[in-house]
């Protein structure tokens, strides 16, 4: 019978999964194990929904941060996942893409697309490059401890215990910030909650006002703002109470006894603009950057003989398996042509061969293209180098940033590579939903324009079940959100763009690009 979500988990419940555990990995020769795997195949091929993975999910409660364990025989052997997000992007924690079916993570069957690993082994990844996240997960290791958070996705209507006595919070305190002008930000980033009401700090902008006054922390409540009650507000009438002082921000704040999960429904810019909503821009003239990754082309003319090949494998295309990608090299073989001239590396994306454009093709038509040449050879190609600071910033060579190679030498790009492209390399698609009544369109998004960093694009964070985006099916995790139906997102505001998918019914046209995530 399948696994259903039940508020109850008993230890019968517990020794059962831990019971599929053993089965999941008894792989011995002996008769009894061959029954054991075919009857196990039968369970997950039951028990499997529309994801292609055993229905365990709800092992892991929503808005809780859970540690589990997970073992694998091969300690060398991938996790099958695709992983998105990093401190480089407005994802900010590494976030869980895609799941392939019959590796280590959808054998065990507790994760989902859209969870936030937090932890790997002990080690706290919640806010480190995506490329060093990527190191830990890599190690080899037959017991592997992940810390993670499923945010929660509904408000709990019905609860044993009050909102207070679910979170004991200290007596609340009086922090007054002064401004040396009244444009002046103070660095503080608000969210809301779905466990708490009110208005919370989330972050504090290192070397902004309230990072330097340093009495306010991470998870305070904000209770009252310049005399007024906030217990209740939300974020944009406190960012509206804040700019309205020209020289000091009084705020009356508590803070929690216990470490509190960190569920954020709704997340909003760094400090905070207008005391009145400022109108959303059409587009502002902010290049929007990440600082990831720079491309650099070069054109490259080589000659061989007209039995030689060129000594290459490509990959990519137009309908590479879910993703529409350029044209990119992977394997550059020893002493062919290629190897000899050296200009061309592996993770360099070609772009032209011999003046016949590479860009939207299949591989299949670009392996026959680079094929069919004569002795001269010139191909028009994008390199990929990590920016300066990344690889400091990350503790791994630059070349980690553009690629990874195991020890078989398969090489594969890494997301941040893929958000480093030049536009016009993007393969967009446009999706269309439809909503009728008030209910939500089933996305959070993070990322905009803030005044102390400059333009951001837009991600989607986090997909709602039983929603029109979800029951679509093809938006995913990490997805840059480029346009609302024709609308450029460049240049927005969070909280304009919020309100414009808030407020729109009927047909909406959402134009996406989607990476896919680093594989691990």
């Amino acid at each position: 019978r399948h696994f259903e979500r039940s508020t109850i988990r008993s230890r019968s419940f517990k020794k059962i999964n831990k019971a599929f555990s053993v089965l999941r990995r008894t792989k011995s020769g002996s008769a009894v194990s061959n029954q054991t795997d075919r009857e196990r195949e039968s369970v997950g091929n039951s028990a499997a929904g529309d994801e292609g993975f055993p229905r365990l999910y709800h092992l892991i409660p929503d808005g809780e941060v859970t540690c589990i364990k997970i073992s694998r025989s091969d300690p060398q052997e991938s996790l099958a996942i695709r992983i998105v997000g990093g401190s480089e992007t407005p994802l900010a924690h590494i976030i869980i893409q895609h799941i392939y079916r019959d590796g280590v993570i959808a054998r065990d069957g507790r994760l989902l697309p859209g969870d936030m690993i937090l932890k790997v082994n002990g080690l706290d990844i919640k806010n480190v490059p995506h490329n060093y996240a990527l190191s830990l997960l890599k190690q080899p290791c037959r017991v592997l401890r992940l810390t993670v958070l499923r945010e929660q996705r509904y408000r709990c209507r019905h609860s044993s215990l009050p909102l207070d006595a679910r979170c004991s919070r200290d007596d609340s305190f009086h922090v007054v910030l002064s401004k040396s002008s009244p444009d002046e930000q103070l660095g503080i980033k608000l969210v809301r909650r779905a466990d708490e009401p009110g208005v919370f700090i989330f972050n504090l902008l290192e070397g902004g006002v309230a990072a330097r006054d340093g009495q306010l922390q991470e998870n305070d409540r904000v209770l009252a703002i310049n005399g007024r009650d906030h217990r209740y507000g939300s974020p944009e009438s406190a960012a509206q109470l804040i700019q309205a002082s020209e020289k000091q921000v009084h705020f009356v704040v508590s803070r929690q006894t216990r470490q509190q999960t960190p569920d954020i429904l709704q997340e909003t810019g760094w400090s905070y603009g207008g005391g009145n909503p400022q109108p959303c821009p059409a587009e502002r003239n902010n290049k929007s950057t990440l600082h990831t990754v720079t491309c650099h082309e070069k054109v490259v003319a080589v000659w061989k003989d007209h039995t030689e090949s060129l000594g290459m494998t490509v990959a990519g295309g137009a309908s590479n398996r879910e993703w529409d990608l350029p044209i990119y090299v992977i394997s550059v073989e020893p002493g062919g042509v290629i190897s000899r001239d050296s200009r061309i590396k592996t993770g360099d994306i070609l772009l032209n061969v011999n003046g016949i454009d590479l860009t939207g093709v299949s591989r299949s038509e670009a392996v026959a293209l680079l094929k069919n040449t004569n002795s001269s050879v010139v191909l028009k190609a994008l390199e990929m180098r990590a920016c300066e600071g990344q690889e400091e910033q990350g503790h791994l060579p630059a070349s980690e940033a553009v690629q990874e190679t195991s020890e078989s030498s398969e090489w594969s790009p890494s997301w941040v590579m893929w958000l480093g492209l030049p536009r016009y390399l993007y393969s967009c698609k446009e999706i269309v939903l439809r909503r009728n009544t008030a209910g939500s369109l089933g996305f959070s998004i993070v990322g905009g324009y803030e005044e102390h960093s400059g333009n951001k694009p837009f991600f989607i964070k986090s997909i709602v079940g039983g929603t029109p985006a979800y029951n679509d099916g093809r938006i995913r995790c990490g997805d840059i959100l480029l346009a609302v139906n024709g609308r450029n997102t460049s240049g927005m505001m969070h909280s304009c763009l919020a309100r414009m998918l808030k407020e729109l019914k009927g047909k909406i046209t959402l134009t996406i690009v989607s990476w896919p995530g680093t594989f691990v």
